[in-house]
């Protein structure tokens, strides 16, 4: 499906999912259609299903949306508290967009639904809400928690999952797998153009791993780009598995460069548990120290279009102490910008709860793969031997543009890897897809009951 035809199906009015390989125009078609709703008046709340998510479509996390917060149950109690504080917020939405659904477990996506339709007082799914989702089963999947603060300790939330089980769902898989999947009966939206990748070798392994037919030509294919090293005045973002991995490249990139260290503390405020979240949900660093000459990623989408959100530059040097001393930053796209601090909130309905200001960079020597999900960069270096988790090689791999633009340190059969459940449903998700197109090529598109193949 093209996205012209995904945006009119989504300006028609119905619940819908899109999804697509990454560079297929995911984001695109969300900004667009979020765009015009807005301009025809209606009122949309755009969330994802984590904080770093969420900063890439300048919203916030679903759970703070919603007001569900960390619970892993709806007890009397919660909802009380949700009533009093987003009865109003929520009552006042027409469209719900939830970007990065890869990620929602099913049973955090029904507690959703559920909290809708009371506030709402309508049993229809999500209390009548248009909802539009956005999102890739290829990409990395719900993480489990277990411990403190999570269903171990809450006998409702157990009781829940056992009654997931008992319907032969899992509680903690995709949100198809949840209760009002089939009820809302979402149009899927299978986005097949491609606006990343370049039309050879790259975008072919990709493919075959989404269809977990790895090919000997896929393998040669990777293979040439192991050693192979940027030019020496190239920006490539080293890609780990750890926060540990990538903090340490980081530290020894910035502590070679013999100029002087610059330093910026973030600013925040709120109540310390609010703010101690919210900092954990954005990358920026709270205790940001930068050197001419280091390696950067802006981490905001810039107003004026200067640089996006993963643009990577190297620092030129910094504005003079009564101009803020702001870091000049030459990003690779050939604009120059003085860097001014942003701000991200955690927000209740229009209430500021906390905030943290930041200057929107962070050294880019080195991210992890699991925050690198969702950005776009123009050379990546990558070790792919000790990858962990299904569909994390293909993330990482999936964020350049061009095969030419990987470098690799290595790669193991496990990061061509993607879960068995993503292919199966990659399938299902396809068809219902076709079917889709079929009715709007008919004219009934956004007529017609959404097809359901779950």
């Amino acid at each position: 499906m093209k996205q012209q035809q995904a945006l009119e199906i989504l300006e028609s009015g119905v619940s819908a999912f899109v999804t697509g390989a990454p560079g297929a125009g995911k984001t695109y078609v969300l900004n667009q259609f979020v765009e015009r709703a807005r301009r025809r008046g209606a009122s949309v709340a755009v969330t994802a299903s984590t904080g770093i998510a969420a900063t890439h479509v300048n919203g916030q996390t679903l759970h703070s949306w919603s007001g569900v917060g960390v619970a892993t149950s709806l007890s009397d109690a919660l909802y009380k508290r949700i009533r009093a504080r987003r009865r109003k917020a929520v009552n006042a939405v027409e469209v719900l967009v939830i970007d990065e659904v890869s990620m929602l477990p099913a049973w955090l996506f029904d507690m959703v639904d559920q909290v809708c339709r009371r506030l709402r007082n309508d049993s229809a799914p999500f209390g009548g809400l248009q909802v539009v989702l956005s999102g890739d089963f290829f990409q990395l999947p719900p993480v489990v928690r277990r411990g403190r603060g999570t269903d171990v300790h809450d006998p409702e939330a157990e009781a829940n999952r056992e009654r997931y089980r008992g319907q032969g769902r899992d509680p903690d898989g995709f949100v198809t797998e949840s209760f009002v999947w089939r009820e809302m009966g979402a149009r899927v939206c299978y986005l097949t153009e491609q606006h990343r990748q370049d039309g050879g070798a790259l975008l072919a392994v990709l493919t075959d791993i989404r269809d977990a037919d790895v090919t000997d030509g896929d393998r040669l294919a990777l293979l040439s780009r192991c050693g192979a090293r940027p030019a020496g005045d190239e920006v490539a973002v080293h890609l780990f598995p750890t926060n540990r991995q990538a903090d340490l490249l980081n530290d020894v990139r910035l502590a070679k460069l013999d100029t002087e260290p610059h330093v910026f503390d973030a600013v925040s405020s709120g109540p310390a548990d609010l703010v101690a979240r919210l900092k954990r949900n954005v990358l920026a660093p709270e205790h940001l120290v930068l050197k001419e000459g280091a390696a950067v990623m802006a981490l905001r989408n810039d107003a004026e279009r200067q640089y996006v959100n993963g643009s990577l530059g190297t620092v030129a040097g910094f504005a003079p102490k009564r101009k803020g001393g702001w870091p000049i930053v030459r990003f690779e796209n050939g604009s120059v910008v003085a860097m001014r601090p942003a701000d991200w909130d955690m927000m209740d309905g229009e209430t500021v709860l906390a905030s943290v200001s930041q200057v929107p960079l962070r050294c880019a020597w080195a991210i992890t793969i699991h925050k690198s999900q969702g950005l776009t960069l123009d050379a990546a270096v990558m070790d792919l031997r000790r990858t962990f988790a299904p569909g994390m090689g293909y993330v990482a791999l999936s964020r350049v543009e061009r095969l030419d633009g990987l470098f690799l340190d290595g790669v193991g059969e496990r990061a061509l890897l993607v879960s068995p459940q993503a292919v199966a449903l990659d399938a299902v998700l396809r068809r219902a897809s076709a079917m889709v197109h079929a009715q709007l090529g008919r004219g009934t598109g956004s007529s017609a009951p959404g097809a359901s193949l779950f």
